[in-house]
């Protein structure tokens, strides 16, 4: 079996409606994944990939399981990404124990641990989309997370894993801002001039 094509974006403009906010989540994240790809010139293009097929999932197309990080890490796959993609995308902002408590069925697609601290790339793309909100703007990791609070209120195994990550998120914060900051001084400085 032959791998298909990997993605643009504009198959994934294309996979959901206009005006969609997760479609301008993917943007954004995108878009931040593009400014760390210039401050940490090491990814060679695999943060870009992880943050265009990191909520894909949420297309009906790539819809397999109904999970979206597994789905994703499976498109990933079956489009011959580097496994450090998909691996990327399979543990982004703390779905390991997302599944472990609301997919118990797909706790075998994961690895016994949460990898999602392991590789830089893991780490970049958890920050990319912990910075992007779900209409596209750029958040400050505490604004993102108080918005997930606020749209999942009603979740509490999600509100559970907020706080049990909430460490975790914040020395990825620090990690990826620091790479900004030295690149550019400023992150928002990056976003203006992408525009």
């Amino acid at each position: 079996m032959t791998a298909q094509q990997p993605l643009s974006i504009e198959d994934v403009r294309a996979a959901f409606p206009y005006g969609s906010a997760r479609l301008a989540h993917i943007e954004g994240v995108l878009q931040m994944a593009s400014m760390i790809e210039i401050a940490w010139e090491d990814f060679d293009g695999k943060l870009e990939q992880a943050a265009l097929y990191h909520d894909i999932g949420y297309a009906k197309h790539w819809n397999v399981t109904g999970f979206h990080p597994v789905d994703g890490a499976i498109a990933a796959r079956d489009h011959g990404l580097d496994e450090t993609v998909a691996q990327a995308i399979l543990y982004h902002s703390g779905s390991w124990r997302e599944a472990q408590m609301m997919c118990p069925d797909l706790c075998d697609l994961y690895a016994s641990s949460c990898r999602m601290m392991d590789t830089p790339l893991n780490r970049a793309i958890t920050y990319c989309d912990m910075h992007i909100g779900p209409q596209g703007q750029q958040f400050t990791l505490d604004e993102r997370l108080a918005d997930i609070k606020i749209r999942h209120a009603t979740n509490q195994p999600l509100l559970g894993i907020i706080d049990e990550y909430y460490t975790r998120f914040m020395v990825i914060d620090a990690e990826w801002k620091a790479v900004l900051d030295r690149s550019s001084g400023n992150i928002f400085t990056h976003r203006k001039s992408m525009r």
